[in-house]
């Protein structure tokens, strides 16, 4: 997969990440040959996502060879499942999803405790609740190697002609919902946008934990998998959600994969979207500017983080190899960097990190030179990560089908107290 610029490599991250693009299949038996050891990794993306770390790894480990098994995003928990619940399915490393994923799968006895990389992968991450947030019972089960974060991206052009001065980039001091909802209510009237407002992604629990955090609802689930959206925070929120939408602020019937090239061409006036709205809004020809991401007025700031964590089978022959591979794709500076690069996606590792968004910040000029200091800020100070809670493959679905209703139309209160009996009947059914 060529690359022109780094910037243009975010593109492909958002596609792998949004899209869930499959890759080919790349088997490989785990084990040893003649003193040679190798490791077979499976995960969700492209195999060329993970070619350059996988080619750096084996220079430095010449007795140790990583083979890939590329599954489709749609399939890669079910096989999982199936594969580890058959013995292992010769699996040594795998990727592991936010949520309760870490959680779900060490109970099943699937992941090894890799607790003795706690301590220098809290060293080399950029916070330690990047390391902390894939503990089970303070033991460590999964290690992230890429981060993600929200911003609040803006066409300069279109809030002149709105008369809206532009929010600050001072990652201390966002605008609040409020500021931005007034904000998104005088591009409107001024009739200087055709969408005055968007969401990277409509209805996701990823891109939605953050407000209902903001407003003081917690997660919206507790750790004994009682689900609550009917809490008054919550329903700040998803009043504030419902009310975009019959206000005219954002559009009804835009798909997720739309949200982005209506941004970059000009059409929207402000986005909340992740660190790929860099080198989306710099393929267009559009003025903008990139600010923290709002928090609720008499809240608490919160923006939405996390990706994919990378954890070693329960079940492996090679757990030691395996951890070599983990170091050099987490730890390891050099191999953090080159286990984002082809992915576009923000490296963890603080060294990796920092050479990232110094080369993003200065992408656009002025337009992205507080990209860094911003994300750096928001993780370090008010990240929230999605719950490690029993049932999450259940809550999350259901959370998106919730604000999907929501958006569409449905009363906040009547459509959360529905959602909180449903779900919390499905997961005390997994129990």
């Amino acid at each position: 997969m060529n690359r022109m610029t780094r910037a243009a490599a975010v593109v492909s991250a958002a596609a792998v990440t949004l899209a869930a693009l499959a890759g080919c299949a790349a088997g490989g038996s785990s084990g040893s040959d003649g003193g040679k050891i190798t490791l077979t990794f499976a995960n969700a993306d492209p195999s060329e996502t993970w070619a350059k770390l996988i080619e750096g790894f084996e220079k430095e480990n010449p007795d140790i060879t990583v083979k890939q098994l590329n599954i489709p995003y749609a399939q890669y928990t079910s096989t999982i499942n199936q594969r580890m619940g058959q013995g292992g399915g010769d699996i040594d490393l795998m990727v592991v999803d936010a949520g309760g994923a870490v959680l779900d799968w060490q109970n099943r006895g699937y992941l090894a405790d890799i607790s003795d990389l706690r301590e220098d992968a809290v060293a080399a991450a950029v916070s330690e609740d990047m390391v902390t947030a894939r503990e089970v019972d303070s033991k460590l089960y999964a290690l992230e190697p890429w981060t993600t974060s929200q911003f609040l991206y803006y066409n300069t052009d279109l809030l002149a002609a709105a008369g809206v001065e532009p929010p600050s980039s001072d990652p201390s001091q966002p605008w609040t919902y409020e500021q931005l909802t007034e904000a998104a209510q005088q591009v409107k009237d001024a009739g200087a946008a055709e969408y005055p407002f968007l969401f990277d992604q409509w209805d996701t629990y990823y891109q939605l934990q953050m407000v209902g955090a903001s407003a003081g609802g917690g997660d919206g689930i507790d750790a004994e998998g009682n689900v609550d959206f009917s809490n008054e925070g919550w329903q700040k929120a998803l009043t504030w959600y419902h009310d975009l939408f019959e206000d005219g602020l954002a559009p009804r019937g835009i798909t997720n994969d739309k949200n982005g090239a209506l941004f970059q061409t000009g059409k929207a006036a402000f986005i909340i979207s992740g660190p790929w709205g860099v080198s989306v809004a710099n393929a267009g020809d559009i003025d903008y500017g990139v600010a923290p991401a709002p928090y609720f007025e008499g809240g608490e700031p919160a923006t939405s983080t996390d990706s994919w964590s990378v954890g070693i089978s329960a079940k492996s022959a090679n757990v030691e190899a395996a951890k070599e591979l983990l170091r050099y794709m987490t730890i390891d500076p050099t191999g953090n960097a080159l286990s984002a690069e082809v992915a576009g996606i923000t490296p963890t590792n603080k060294e990796a990190f920092a050479d990232y968004v110094e080369q993003m910040s200065a992408s656009a000029g002025e337009a992205t030179a507080p990209f860094g200091d911003i994300m750096q800020y928001q993780l370090e100070n008010n990240a929230v990560h999605r719950p490690a809670v029993v049932g999450y493959s259940v809550f999350e679905p259901g959370a998106g089908q919730l604000f999907s209703d929501i958006r569409n139309g449905s009363d906040p209160a009547t459509r959360a107290a529905q959602a909180d009996e449903e779900i919390s009947a499905q997961i005390a059914r997994l129990k």
